[in-house]
């Protein structure tokens, strides 16, 4: 039973169907807005991950608040103007055009 429980335990991650979308990735370009839709967009060089080397939208409808939306903006325009590595998030699921998350490192 309780090989049961670690095995579970360990694969359950593998299993999720939202994550990371980008990990080590630097942002090529900000913009305020794609296809005329209420989201912000960045495009990314290098990382790994499902956003690697691609772009990111970050959609306001799924932000948990106007204020957490518009701090990710700014961590995205910090990453861009000061070249750091980044690591994006979808909540939801692992869909490019819906992150909701943006970290930045500081190293």
């Amino acid at each position: 039973m309780k090989n049961l429980l670690c095995a579970t335990l360990f694969f359950l991650p593998f299993c999720s169907e939202a994550g990371e979308l980008v990990r080590n990735a630097v942002i090529t370009e900000v913009a305020s807005s794609s296809s005329n839709k209420d989201v912000f967009y960045v495009k990314l060089e290098g990382g790994s991950g499902p956003c690697a080397n691609g772009s990111v939208e970050f959609p306001a409808n799924k932000s948990q608040s106007e204020q957490s939306y518009n701090q990710a903006f700014s961590i995205a325009l910090a990453a861009a103007m000061s070249g750091k590595k980044i690591r994006i998030h979808n909540y939801s699921n692992n869909e490019c055009s819906g992150a909701n998350f943006i970290g930045i490192y500081t190293k």
